[in-house]
């Protein structure tokens, strides 16, 4: 049996299923917030998301978004604004995009992306033939325009080194859950590819989002996906809050691994 507000036991882990954010809001100092999955869709903001936001602000409880995103933060925080959310409503955009932008040393890069995307690299030469590049990078898909079958055929002779800059393997689409980036990384890590991951799980953007933040004693991640959200907060020692939405939307609660520490149906307060 299910109860609201109390600890139940899921199949191997605990869990304490919530009604709404403000059933645990003042128990923590800073959250770390999932942007696809959470706060929009890819097209739209879910509704009531500037109304939690502005409540978490009210609070003087600071935000960091958290996005598996190619992207460097700066486009981040303009897609987030242009969609409704008001700038001052979060401290910052931490993107894996960024993260990987600022650690890495190449100045040639092959990269794999969307057609016609601009994944500000500025200072980095994007180029189309991988044998001048230093480096493969790994920003985004274009799928289901190009699948992974294709994908694996533009991969199989390409021996460079590999930075996956958004370890998503699935991404909200209009046409529905397709491949993300992260699923053409492990395609290429299955051809003997060599890939360093950057963003959700790995350590280095929640090192990131907490320098920003100055460090504070509580913090939760929120996010839709236990493989990145629930592990990557889980990894830094942080609290957890899975929102059955997005990549989440239609599993079933002896499905979700690894366990968060609360689970919420939906983004609300």
């Amino acid at each position: 049996m299910r109860l609201w507000g109390l600890r139940v036991w899921h199949g191997g882990g605990l869990a304490m299923r919530i009604k709404g954010l403000s059933d645990i809001a003042k128990n923590y100092d800073a959250m770390l917030i999932d942007q696809f999955g959470v706060i929009h869709d890819g097209q739209k903001l879910y509704p009531g998301t500037s109304e939690i936001l502005a409540k978490l602000q009210a609070l003087k409880i600071p935000v960091v978004v958290m996005t598996n995103s190619g992207k460097r933060a700066a486009s981040n925080v303009a897609r987030l604004v242009k969609m409704g959310v008001p700038r001052g409503q979060f401290v910052d955009a931490v993107s894996s995009g960024e993260v990987a932008y600022k650690t890495m040393q190449a100045t040639r890069a092959f990269v794999i992306g969307k057609s016609g995307e601009d994944y500000g690299f500025d200072g980095v030469e994007m180029v189309s033939d991988p044998a001048r590049a230093d480096v493969m990078l790994i920003l985004g898909s274009n799928a289901p325009e190009t699948s992974l079958e294709q994908y694996r055929e533009i991969l199989r002779d390409v021996k460079l080194p590999c930075m996956c800059c958004n370890p998503d393997k699935l991404m909200l689409t209009p046409s529905g859950l397709q491949p993300a980036p992260g699923a053409i990384a492990a395609l290429y890590e299955s051809l003997g590819g060599q890939v360093m991951w950057v963003g959700k799980p790995y350590p280095s953007i929640y090192l990131h989002a907490l320098n920003l933040l100055g460090h504070p004693k509580r913090v939760l991640c929120i996010g839709d996906s236990a493989e990145h959200d629930v592990a990557g907060g889980r990894g830094v020692g942080l609290d957890t809050l899975l929102v059955q939405q997005g990549v989440s939307a239609h599993l079933a609660e002896d499905e979700i691994e690894p366990k968060p520490d609360y689970l919420m149906k939906d983004f609300t307060w």
